[in-house]
């Protein structure tokens, strides 16, 4: 089997309503869809973060990749985003997609999901988190989250609809201090629930500390990101050694897991298929994880179906997952796959597609939809905060 194209479509998918975070607010989720077709008529569906640049890289390796073998991915790999390139040139996220596309391929051509491709399943269902944002409101005027009453009353409707026991609460946009009454205010309306905060760096060390203590008596899961850098975490590790700290800022990418694991950074890695140069990738960061006696989460980065289901075959094949995955899907209206959205169980989980490879279909039909939606978004699906101008790529630390 050789491949013969390399294909991708931008797509813009509305959601619920437009979430706040550190940097700027989405609108939407924004997306590659990658097609890699094959001379025996297998079609390979990848996805990755959308952009210009993306598309670039993509444009870059459609040469390098046709005529290859799906099967052969290290010497793809070395082909198309070597450790160099990855490190000067930025195309990890690119080639991300292009593999999960080869996996895929390879689950196809043997009738087996890609799990089974990196050494099998250890579970069949995924555990989520339910992702909570402050917002803006919706076209109709519904959605806005904006105070500690209106973000208690939209966890509970989160937890009623699709009965996660984890939520992680999105910081890094009101004041600290109302950002951990709120917290608080959580943690008062869900005393069982397990609940961990992300403010995206946006804290200096001290105002982390001084958080850190605040929240000692409300049993954080875990405090990811506070700050910016390995240093200033471990810092914060220092100075408040009773919290559990996870990181994919900081540390997301094989040469930051030897350091942080020496440094005594933090206790969980966020891992991520797309940063860490593919499924197979993140699967081997996972076991050097565990060597250095790191437990693994997962990152979510809006992700369609395609990047969501390529999540749910990599954590169904990691032994140490110590946390319920992050995911933006529950966000979405829709999405680009036969079928609509994927469906969580009745507890906030998903199960492993059982088909071959990735065990998704693209909706042709949904992706022009959604393309044609893409092409009408002038600044793709990041937009500056109306109410935080200029804190795009200016960020506050309080």
């Amino acid at each position: 089997m050789k491949i013969r194209d390399l294909r991708w479509t931008s797509a813009f998918i509305p959601i619920e309503a437009p979430l706040r975070y550190a940097f700027g607010a989405h609108p939407g989720f924004s997306r590659l869809v990658i097609e890699v077709d094959t001379d025996e008529g297998l079609t390979g569906l990848g996805e990755c973060y959308s952009g210009a640049s993306r598309e670039g890289q993509l444009e870059e390796m459609r040469s390098l990749l046709i005529g290859e073998d799906p099967f052969q991915l290290e010497r793809i790999r070395w082909k198309l985003s070597s450790p160099s390139a990855q490190k000067l040139f930025g195309n990890v996220l690119g080639y991300a997609g292009v593999e999960f596309a080869c996996l895929d391929l390879q689950g196809k051509a043997i009738g087996r999901p890609v799990c089974d491709l990196l050494g099998g399943r250890v579970r069949d269902e995924i555990p989520f988190a339910g992702y909570a944002f402050y917002r803006y409101a919706n076209d109709r005027g519904e959605g806005e989250i904006g105070d500690a009453k209106q973000m208690v009353a939209y966890a509970r409707e989160l937890i009623g609809r699709y009965g996660f026991g984890t939520l992680k609460f999105k910081n890094g946009v009101m004041h600290p201090d109302e950002e951990v009454e709120t917290f608080i205010a959580l943690r008062k309306a869900f005393p069982g629930l397990k609940l961990r905060l992300d403010p995206n760096a946006a804290w200096s060390v001290t105002t982390a500390v001084r958080m850190a203590r605040r929240l000692a008596d409300y049993d954080v899961e875990y405090y990811e990101d506070p700050v910016w850098g390995m240093r200033a975490l471990e810092r914060v590790n220092a100075k408040a050694p009773w919290i559990t700290l996870a990181s994919n800022m900081s540390i997301f990418a094989f040469e930051d897991l030897a350091p942080a694991a020496r440094m005594n950074v933090l206790d969980v890695v966020l891992l991520d298929p797309h940063w860490y140069g593919g499924i197979s990738r993140a699967r081997i960061a996972a076991g050097v994880c565990e060597s250095l006696g790191l437990d693994v989460g997962l990152h979510s980065g809006a992700e369609f179906g395609v990047s969501q289901a390529a999540a749910l075959h990599l954590l169904a094949s990691i032994s140490n997952l110590s946390a319920a995955a992050d995911s933006h899907y529950h966000h979405l209206t829709d999405d680009i796959l036969v079928g609509g959205k994927l469906e969580y169980t009745a507890n906030g989980s998903m199960a492993v597609p059982q088909g071959p490879g990735l065990g998704v279909q693209l909706d042709h039909d949904k992706l022009a939809q959604y393309h044609e939606l893409a092409l009408k978004q002038e600044m793709g699906s990041w937009i500056e905060d109306p109410k935080r101008p200029g804190v795009v790529t200016i960020q506050p630390k309080w």
